[in-house]
């Protein structure tokens, strides 16, 4: 009866080292995978921080809403911060990032303003720092934007027009006048495009691209 005794205890013995082990595994491995994933997200933690004392980037404003424009992109991140935020960062591969130059006017709940300029098509990543060297998670955007206006030329051929159109992004219409006024518009796709006139004598012509850039307005001359 005895021995019957110990192999209960012995039994329930191992059962709770299972339990105590699993669940210590199970809490570490969570709390492994929670701390990896912060550290990914805002390329420096400190272990011992808590989550309070990093800004959080409440939202990005963009914008051009994300789509194609020929147009300065402005992007807007609000900034909620314990402590004062004075850096801010943006990278387009999340490994080399370049500092904003930012106002050291900058608050605790603020708003900092990217602007990109030049033609580009990227996925933007945003992060910031407060004073304490707390760093947010990565708030990320897409900017496109296409300053680049497409080429068109056209010759004439005894009674034909040879229209060719080239964009680096893309062609969205020609347009064709008498006057150099009032414009006929043909909806076209791709970066490229060629179209013979027979029957029509325009005198004006003109490309624009996806991005609402127009050409140069060509003339053809009898």
């Amino acid at each position: 009866m005895r021995k019957n005794i110990n192999n209960v205890i012995i039994l329930s013995s191992i059962v709770i080292s299972i339990i105590f082990i699993s669940y210590f595994l199970f809490s570490k491995g969570i709390t492994n995978k929670i701390q990896a994933n912060l550290i990914k997200l805002n390329g420096k933690l400190n272990n011992n921080s808590n989550m309070n004392d990093h800004p959080v980037i409440t939202m990005v404003i963009n914008s051009s809403g994300e789509k194609l424009v020929n147009e300065d992109v402005a992007l807007t991140a609000i900034v909620e911060s314990k402590y004062k935020v004075d850096k801010a960062y943006y990278s387009f591969d999340m490994k080399n990032w370049y500092d904003k130059g930012y106002d050291i006017n900058y608050k605790e709940n603020t708003s900092i303003k990217f602007v990109f300029n030049k033609s580009m098509n990227e996925t933007v990543y945003i992060k910031v720092e407060n004073s304490n060297g707390y760093q947010s998670y990565v708030y990320k955007t897409i900017v496109k934007i296409d300053k680049k206006a497409p080429i068109i030329n056209v010759s004439k051929q005894n009674d034909k027009i040879i229209i060719n159109a080239l964009d680096n992004v893309g062609l969205a219409s020609i347009l064709y006048s008498f006057d150099g006024v009032n414009w006929d518009e043909k909806k076209i796709e791709g970066n490229s495009y060629s179209e013979d006139l027979l029957d029509i004598n325009y005198k004006y012509y003109k490309a624009v691209d996806m991005a609402g850039n127009i050409s140069k307005i060509k003339e053809l001359n009898d």
